[in-house]
């Protein structure tokens, strides 16, 4: 894959990088920029180490499966979305991912109530949106999927849910010593929140999509300062990429981390972003 002048230091610093958070066709309503063995490859060829697929819709795991045994070098990890078409939040569906090795399980997204009013426009369920409180406390159910979270070795992620969700999730979580990661967490979740939560030992993830074209709604000074802030011993760089418009997922990585150069962190504070972390984060 070409990276397209990406400049020697980022190209180093990809190279071995993880990508915890990206998109690929086949997907039931968004155009995809690759299909999933096409993003694959190119991240292999790209000499990352490492990456996990995303569907707001289906399990992940079985196209991991199947794309980690065809390539060296390179993990594929597979993962879950709690949102309504797969039950939203079904242990159910939690413990067959899970069993069949799938690694990180994100509360509801697209379906989160949360998620409803902040972006209306990408709600494809009629169903009423998902909470996982109910006065102010977690839900029984999602007390038994991080239960199945903590047996299987996963990882929980915050999915789109709001500012006071995460904090009673990630809690939670953290009771139960579950790796856990704070859904690009530049979205809404304020600078103070994103310290309180790292203080709980969770990631923060900064996502590059949301510095991009017509997606984007943050600016990279902003993710700066909150990363500054936090701490990068604390922070989990992806791309949550994949969308037609955007650059070809490693590529966007590779721009991602050169933007992190160019604002003045470190290659060492850069490798532990993109790739301690997230190696840790994965376990």
């Amino acid at each position: 894959m070409a990276l397209d002048g990406l400049n020697e230091r980022a190209a180093a610093l990809l190279r071995g990088a993880i990508d915890v958070h990206v998109h690929a066709a086949p997907d039931p309503y968004a155009e995809r920029r690759m299909d999933a063995l096409q993003l694959v490859r190119a991240a292999h060829e790209a000499g990352m180490a490492g990456l996990v697929l995303k569907s707001h819709e289906y399990p992940t795991q079985p196209l991991a499966w199947l794309l980690d045994a065809e390539f060296d070098d390179l993990t594929v990890y597979g993962a879950l979305a709690l949102d309504h078409a797969v039950g939203g939040l079904n242990p159910d569906a939690v413990e067959v991912s899970l069993r069949i090795g799938a690694k990180v399980i994100w509360m509801p997204t697209f379906d989160s109530r949360h998620w409803r009013g902040y972006r209306p426009q990408q709600v494809h369920s009629s169903a009423p949106g998902i909470t996982v409180l109910d006065g102010g406390e977690l839900l029984p159910v999602c007390h038994t999927i991080l239960d199945l979270i903590a047996e299987h070795d996963g990882v929980a992620a915050t999915g789109h849910l709001s500012t006071e969700e995460t904090l009673a999730l990630t809690a939670a979580a953290r009771e139960r010593s579950i790796r856990t990661v704070v859904t690009h967490a530049s979205m809404w979740i304020a600078t103070e929140a994103q310290q309180r939560l790292a203080a709980l030992g969770a990631y923060i993830e900064q996502c590059a999509t949301v510095t991009l074209g017509r997606d984007g709604d943050a600016v990279p000074s902003g993710i700066v300062e909150q990363i500054r802030a936090v701490g990068p011993e604390h922070v989990v760089l992806s791309t949550d990429l994949g969308q037609a418009h955007n650059p070809d997922p490693p590529l966007g990585f590779g721009q991602w981390i050169e933007a992190m150069l160019e604002a003045g962190f470190d290659d060492e504070e850069v490798g532990r972003m993109v790739r301690e972390n997230p190696a840790a984060l994965l376990g």
